[in-house]
């Protein structure tokens, strides 16, 4: 499979928790910090332009949800749209159809 399309298929579930009526559950909170993780390891092109205030503030809402995770608690209403403002920016827009 050609990286491009990996890279498609793999955000793609990633893409449902944007909707605000979707809930979010831990696996799919798992999956998108690994994304997330593997994302800015591989030095993704949506995190490296983000100015110093914005790059920390993704990293405080990354490891709130990660803290979240580990201490089992339901995320507030503030860390799920922090979350999915986070996954917004970082999910390459899709195309028009």
């Amino acid at each position: 499979m050609k990286p491009e399309i990996a890279s498609l298929t793999a955000e793609e579930p990633l893409r449902r928790l944007l909707d605000p009526a979707y809930p979010l559950c831990r696996d799919d909170v798992k999956s998108a910090l690994g994304f997330i993780k593997k994302k800015v390891a591989d030095g993704a092109p949506e995190w490296s332009g983000l100015d110093r205030p914005q790059l920390l503030a993704h990293f405080v809402c990354f490891a709130d949800m990660a803290l979240l995770l580990i201490n089992r608690h339901n995320p507030s209403d503030k860390d799920t749209a922090c979350f999915r403002a986070m996954l917004r920016e970082l999910l390459p827009k899709k195309p028009p159809i």
